[in-house]
């Protein structure tokens, strides 16, 4: 970064409040470097040189806005991450019953799809709605097609049956069989300010993995209580494996280190 796009403390602290305040997620000082490098990246998309002038044209220009954000909340993930919570599904519930399933903070769709993948292969019924505040990882979700790095951890029998193997401009890369993509869709929800879903439309099972780690207790405290909501009784809801609800309050018991059930 050049001098001209240098952050100060004052901008910084503006920055963050408001990521913050659309999303709740924290971006304390170790996240500088983070912020900086994604900001620097819009301002030399936008062809602005400073950080006022650009402040100014994102509260004026809603579209920047929600790229900044977009810039901002974009995370690396892989297939099969986490997956002993998927394996407690495929052993533990019944297959004779459909499933719906709501993918929350799903990235750019590993999470949604290495679901399907598991519970195809052991003949659920099942859809799942993967959901996240990025336009880019929705886009990335839908077009399903992923560098064979994040496929390292599928078994082989699998890859070969759910993934075609990319060829040409697609070489060391692999894309979604039509057959496990009908089953995932994609919409944007933001799981601070978005209502929780409706009684006709709550589901079975919750993943909201990786994403709490962000938020402080207020926020967390926030986005259990939506989703939460949205779950039906006897639903089971997963986090992340570094995470837990330790110190809310919720009406979930522990079923599996970082799965729970509504009772």
């Amino acid at each position: 970064m050049t001098s001209t796009t240098k952050v100060s403390p004052a901008q910084y602290k503006k920055l963050s409040a408001l990521v913050y305040k659309e999303t709740g997620i924290v971006l304390n000082e170790k996240k500088f470097e983070l912020l900086t490098a994604r900001l620097a990246k819009r301002m030399r998309v936008t062809k602005i040189s400073s950080v006022p002038d650009y402040l100014s044209f994102m509260n004026t220009d809603e579209n920047e806005f929600i790229n900044f954000i977009d810039a901002i909340t974009t995370n690396h993930t892989f297939f099969f991450r986490e997956n002993s919570h998927c394996e407690y599904i495929v052993k533990t519930l019944d297959k004779s019953k459909p499933l719906k399933i709501w993918s929350a903070a799903s990235s750019s769709g590993e999470e949604a799809y290495s679901i399907a993948v598991q519970l195809a292969e052991n003949s659920f019924q099942f859809d799942i709605f993967a959901s996240d505040l990025s336009n880019t990882m929705l886009k990335a979700g839908q077009r399903a097609i992923y560098p064979n790095d994040r496929v390292r951890s599928v078994p082989l029998t699998m890859l070969r049956k759910y993934f075609w193997k990319g060829t040409g401009a697609y070489k060391n890369h692999v894309k979604i069989k039509p057959e496990i993509k009908k089953l995932v869709s994609f919409g944007k929800h933001n799981l601070l300010s978005d209502s929780p879903f409706t009684e006709s439309d709550k589901f079975d099972i919750i993943f909201c993995r990786n994403v709490m780690i962000y938020f402080d207790n207020t926020t967390r405290k926030k986005v259990v209580n939506n989703l939460f909501q949205s779950l039906k009784p006897g639903g089971y809801f997963f986090v992340g494996m570094s995470e837990s609800l330790q110190g809310l309050q919720h009406g979930l018991t522990t079923v599996l280190p970082s799965g729970y059930i509504k009772k």
